[in-house]
């Protein structure tokens, strides 16, 4: 059994029991790594497991806002088939009209509903041009008179459902974006599990500017093996910029390839801080 407590190139974390209940395969905590760096690597290495839960959690988050977005938008669209076809049909009159180059679209149509006269308002999302006095079939709901459309205008307003199109869009995207986020997680939770952690140091190195936005960090990562790993880090809110000042830093590194984890000995505060990043050849 490794002794955890000894600058040893890789470690698992665990330390035989003589109590005996290592024969139960029970791991000790409070394992100390050689030199500067203290930490638990057994809690460390649950604590990737939570964190890809976490990121699971944020992923279905967004899918169900996604979802619940998608329905909503669908709702209002049958709503309006639905008025279409089962509403009170009744000739009416454009009123007037208003036809703003930003903005929405309308008419104000008048027409009669249980004998008396209504004015409401129509928004337009038909390219079809409106003139005072026109005549046109107001479809309406017998129950709320101000739920009307016409024949050729559901209602809607066009920069309404644009926006919520947009809007579904980019929560799409951040349901993408977790779901990467997740599954990387969890990649490097397992990958650590199977590999262990390697002590060495990390020298945080930014990336130059290519006038697209920030790039994310490198690093540099030297085992006590003498061997030289070079990293980049993955964009994560586990990011690494605020540490550029870390140079041959205490660090321990886990999993492999694209499945890496750089484990430094604090982050913003105290706790120990875990990198996602992907070793790069050469």
């Amino acid at each position: 059994m490794r002794d955890c407590r000894r600058p040893v190139r890789r470690c698992d974390g665990l330390e035989a029991d003589p109590a005996g209940a290592g024969a139960a395969g029970r791991p000790r905590a409070g394992v100390r790594a050689a030199g500067a760096l203290t930490a638990d690597l057994i809690r460390e290495t649950r604590r990737l497991r939570a964190v890809a839960w976490r990121a699971w959690a944020l992923a279905a988050l967004w899918c169900l806002a996604f979802a619940a977005g998608l329905v909503a938008v669908l709702g209002v669209l049958h709503s309006a088939d639905t008025l279409l076809a089962t509403g009170t049909r009744v000739p009416g009159t454009v009123v007037s009209v208003a036809s703003p180059p930003k903005g929405t679209r309308w008419i104000d149509v008048s027409f009669r509903a249980d004998g008396r006269p209504v004015t409401e308002r129509v928004d337009r999302s038909s390219t079809d041009a409106y003139t005072p006095g026109e005549r046109v079939t107001v479809v309406f709901d017998p129950a709320d008179r101000a739920r009307a459309r016409t024949t050729t205008e559901d209602g809607l307003s066009e920069n309404g459902l644009g926006f919520a199109w947009v809007g579904l869009g980019m929560v799409l995207l951040g349901c993408v974006v977790a779901a990467v986020g997740a599954v990387g997680w969890s990649r490097r939770s397992f990958a650590v599990r199977r590999t262990g952690w390697q002590e060495g140091t990390a020298t945080v190195v930014l990336a130059p500017s290519t006038g697209r936005g920030v790039n994310p960090p490198y690093l540099h990562v030297r085992l006590l093996s003498g061997e030289a790993v070079r990293l980049r880090v993955v964009p994560s809110t586990h990011g690494a910029r605020f540490l550029r000042t870390y140079t041959d830093r205490p660090a321990w590194l886990g999993g492999t390839g694209s499945a890496s984890v750089v484990l430094f000995r604090h982050g913003r505060g105290e706790a120990p801080y875990a990198v996602p990043a992907v070793a790069l050849r050469g």
